[in-house]
């Protein structure tokens, strides 16, 4: 909801519209900006908002600006309807404060909201699960929701027309949440934890990962200025319980949150890896904070096959089932499979474990001890990274040009350009390939959009694009930083990825003007 608001008490102020629910870490800056300070107090004035209905609902306008965002939160996770019968409960009750508003957002399930009478089946039904909450599906079917309806339309003493319809106030009891000083758990968005800050006899929760102002105003809300004064308790999580039984528990509350902190930012880039971390733990075996942290840096690095024990499977999964070669089972008689496994694995770092084989790729020293203590693998010392460089043709298409009087113009369909006109543009293009760059690429590159946990991830450190100079001629390079030589196999799957990655291409916004780049 775009909400303008400016500094409290000031009259000539400049204002600023934002759109709330807002991240923290952007809310502080426009604080920052409007001269907004950081307090449990009123501290901010709502000059406007496109939404009349919430602008209808509001008694007073001064108001604290984490309250604000706190009830946006709140209803930003509502329907359209239940954001009606909110609005609707407002109008009926009259709330004075910005605490009465969140706590009414709390007790929707006293209110029933009926805009239409046509169908009086389901309206009763609506009516009875609101009040009651939670039914079986059976009983909702037997219960006879016109007579229902008809029973709450007559004898109901609450009834109250609102703009929004028949506000109905069923026979459940309205519950303070929230006390004007902590804010009830509520996760806005997904979290990897919600964690519990304790201390004198109040709770505020923060939801890792977390900014430091979010820490911050928790502190401030529950009346300390030290995290170490606040007992840390795990309320849920998404972080697997073999990461978290691994923080000592004689942490103090700081260092607790700030290696949840570390560890919940490392989990949330791994995404929809995070089960596969899990699998290359079971291996390796880390017992410390600081190895979870350097696995989690390698990881890419390694290859694992499960339930691999042995090396004839390894050379019978290799030639059967990995894809490297043409395999025609009528040949399984003349095939010496554990030889093949023995001249594999003789040519890189694996070990057999009870959980598979492990192979790894890289030369993290802060692994040798671990890697060598838990499963015998020796990390060889580290080396620089081979690069290997792939070139395709570049294309360039211009909406803009510039006609034969020296005005620009543009055009309605794209025009090609030549190579002698794109060389011109080449900072503009580097710029340009610069700007698409997106957080959390550093490390890998393009490498990072990866998914195969395969040969080809442990080998390919990192790639990323970049044009060159090649006898006159401009072309696009995919530029890649290898561990190890790849296999001619290795090397055509890496080629079909780059390819896919290209096929996008580069929008410049310079003064090229409406122009498409792309390597093909």
């Amino acid at each position: 909801m775009n909400i303008t608001i400016k500094k409290l008490n000031r009259e000539n102020e400049k204002t600023k519209t934002i759109w709330f629910p807002i991240e923290e870490e952007n809310l502080d800056k426009i604080c920052s900006e409007l001269g907004i300070e950081m307090t449990t107090e009123s501290n901010c004035y709502i000059e406007n908002s496109m939404d009349r209905n919430f602008l209808r609902i509001l008694h007073n306008k001064n108001c604290n600006i984490d309250e604000l965002n706190y009830l946006m939160k709140r209803l930003d996770g509502f329907s359209q309807k239940e954001i009606e019968r909110f609005y609707a409960a407002s109008f009926a009750e009259n709330p004075k404060t910005m605490t009465e508003l969140i706590n009414l957002s709390f007790n929707l399930h006293c209110y029933s909201l009926v805009s239409e009478f046509d169908n009086l089946e389901a309206i009763g039904k609506d009516l009875y699960l609101t009040e009651r909450q939670a039914v079986s599906t059976k009983e909702l079917d037997e219960l006879d929701g016109e007579s229902y309806a008809m029973d709450v339309i007559k004898n109901n003493p609450s009834s109250i027309i609102t703009p929004y319809g028949v506000l109905y106030k069923n026979s459940n009891e309205p519950e303070q949440v929230y006390n004007g000083e902590q804010f009830p758990p509520y996760e806005w968005k997904d979290t990897m934890a919600t964690v519990e800050l304790k201390v004198k006899g109040g709770s505020e929760f923060i939801y890792i990962p977390c900014s430091d102002v979010e820490i911050t105003k928790a502190l401030m809300r529950l009346g300390t200025p030290y995290l170490d004064d606040c007992k840390v308790t795990i309320d849920s999580y998404n972080i697997p319980d073999r990461i978290l039984n691994i923080i000592p528990d004689d942490l103090t509350s700081l260092n607790k949150i700030d290696t949840l902190n570390n560890l919940a930012d490392k989990l949330k880039e791994m995404r929809s890896d995070i089960r596969y971390f899990e699998r290359l733990m079971d291996y390796v075996n880390p017992q410390t904070v600081d190895e979870v942290f350097s696995l989690a840096d390698s990881m890419y690095e390694f290859e694992l096959f499960d339930g691999i024990k042995d090396i004839e499977s390894y050379g019978r999964y290799m030639i059967c089932e990995s894809g490297h070669f043409e395999y025609d089972h009528n040949l399984e008689e003349y095939i010496d499979f554990k030889k093949y496994g023995i001249e594999k694995s003789n040519n890189e770092l694996g070990s057999f474990s009870d959980k598979g084989y492990i192979i790894y790729h890289g030369y993290n020293q802060k692994l040798a001890s671990l890697l060598f203590e838990n499963l015998g693998i020796m990390v060889p010392e580290e080396r620089e990274l081979k690069t290997l460089k792939l070139y395709m043709p570049l294309t360039i298409t211009t909406y803009d040009i510039q006609n034969d009087y020296g005005y620009r113009e543009t055009l309605d369909e794209p025009m090609e350009l030549g190579n002698f006109e794109i060389v011109d543009y080449i900072d503009e293009i580097l710029e340009a390939i610069e700007r698409d760059t997106l957080s959390g690429e550093e490390q890998r590159g393009l490498m990072k959009y990866y998914d195969g946990h395969d040969s080809v991830n442990g080998k390919v450190a990192k790639y990323e694009f970049s044009v060159e100079m090649v006898d006159a001629e401009l072309m696009g390079v995919a530029i890649l930083a290898l561990n190890d030589d790849l296999t001619s196999s290795e090397l055509e799957k890496i080629k079909g990825e780059i390819i896919d990655q290209v096929a996008d291409g580069y929008v410049p916004k310079n003064n090229m003007g409406r122009s498409y780049i792309e390597m093909v």
